[in-house]
């Protein structure tokens, strides 16, 4: 299951579909640093719900599927 942190990235990133979004973006965001994304980022990767590249998270079809299961 998924942590609060973790549905709120999705969400954002689920409103944002088609945009890559800089991590930077997220922190001022959620007022988290890196270091407490971090953790959120990688459990929802390892999903396959996001990917990463440069610093720069997008959701991915399996991310947006979940998230319409979820919240449409």
């Amino acid at each position: 299951m998924l942590g609060e942190l973790a549905l709120l990235i999705l969400q954002y990133l689920f409103d944002r579909q088609g945009k890559r979004v800089a991590i930077t973006d997220l922190e001022a965001v959620t007022g988290k640093d890196i270091h407490t994304l971090r953790a959120a980022i990688e459990d929802l990767k390892i999903l396959g719900y996001i990917a990463e590249d440069e610093y720069r998270i997008e959701i991915r079809s399996e991310g947006v599927s979940f998230a319409r299961s979820r919240w449409v």
